[in-house]
């Protein structure tokens, strides 16, 4: 009679802490929450567009194809204009910081317009004003401030009619297409992408005064970026893990996303092709498609260096 009544109590004891276990397991799993990437770019050492492996190509000069971190430019304007000094954040070892590199001030509300559909015949239509949705530093340059010292940019900013169609679905060419001067793509903030290039044939973000979204005016007078800076990118989606969210559609058609990829791993150019971007599924209008896209990257070309698709 002893022995069973043991027996009871240990096969109660034992059934009570596997519940126990199995509860705590449990509970632990459904509270876990996803690893937060912790990844960040050294924008204390960026390389020079231009030099080395970071090449500007240009067609018209016998530049025939694109080069991994490369950009590949149709030709450079004969009448280009821009900034040519770096020196003050350029580092003894060649690259520059992007950290000491003066930006562009003020705070200047502008009514930006911006609006994507897809039609009932697989069209993705893009219109707006081409202003941005969120404040700008103050263009002109004022004289007197610092950024003024290396770049009496001169031009303001205007609206900017924006009417594209691409096909929903873009398809990719059978081989790369130059790029030209102007937009390259149109952000989700309303206002237009350019390439990485100045019309000096320079980097743009190392040797141009921006403002804190990367961005500045030209002599088109149409505010566009040239950089992925924090604030633009949190403007169009604060990222805590995982692939960056979508941030604008470039000429061909194709997305281009933030600097992290697949697995929240942050981006260089040597992680892309030679058009700066990839295939891999992605959210896509909603769904998850297996699509070719481009990416921001802290470093040149930065956004795009040809184009993958054909352009519009």
């Amino acid at each position: 009679m002893n022995n069973k009544l043991i027996l009871s109590v240990t096969s109660t004891t034992f059934y009570l802490i596997i519940l126990w276990i199995t509860f705590v397991s449990c509970k632990k799993s459904s509270t876990e929450t996803p690893a937060v990437s912790t990844a960040k770019a050294d924008l204390t050492k960026l390389p020079f567009g231009g030099t080395g492996s970071t090449k500007i190509i240009i067609r018209n000069q016998g530049g025939s194809a694109p080069d991994f971190t490369s950009l590949w430019l149709c030709g450079l304007p004969a009448n280009g204009a821009g900034a040519n000094n770096a020196r003050d954040w350029t580092n003894a070892d060649g690259t520059w910081d992007y950290t000491k590199k003066p930006q562009v001030g003020g705070n200047v509300i502008w009514n930006g317009q911006f609006n994507s559909i897809v039609d009932a015949n697989g069209n993705r239509i893009l219109t707006g004003n081409g202003l941005p949705n969120h404040p700008t530093g103050i263009f002109p340059i004022t004289p007197g401030t610092i950024a003024y010292n290396y770049d009496r940019n001169p031009n303001i900013i205007t609206a900017q009619p924006l009417n594209v169609t691409y096909p929903s679905l873009p398809k990719e060419a059978a081989s790369p297409t130059c790029v030209g001067f102007g937009p390259a793509g149109y952000s989700l903030t309303g206002s237009a992408i350019y390439h990485g290039a100045s019309t000096l044939g320079n980097d743009a973000a190392a040797h141009e005064m921006l403002d804190k979204y990367g961005g500045h005016t030209d002599g088109t007078q149409r505010y566009h970026y040239h950089f992925p800076s924090k604030d633009l990118q949190d403007h169009i989606h604060v990222r805590t893990s995982g692939h960056s969210a979508l941030m604008g559609y470039m000429l061909d058609g194709f997305g281009i996303y933030g600097p992290y990829g697949e697995n929240g791993e942050l981006l260089s150019s040597k992680d892309l092709d030679v058009c700066h971007g990839h295939k891999h599924p992605v959210m896509w209008d909603g769904q998850m498609i297996n699509l070719y896209h481009y990416h921001w990257t802290y470093d040149f070309p930065y956004n795009i260096s040809a184009y993958k698709g054909t352009p519009r």
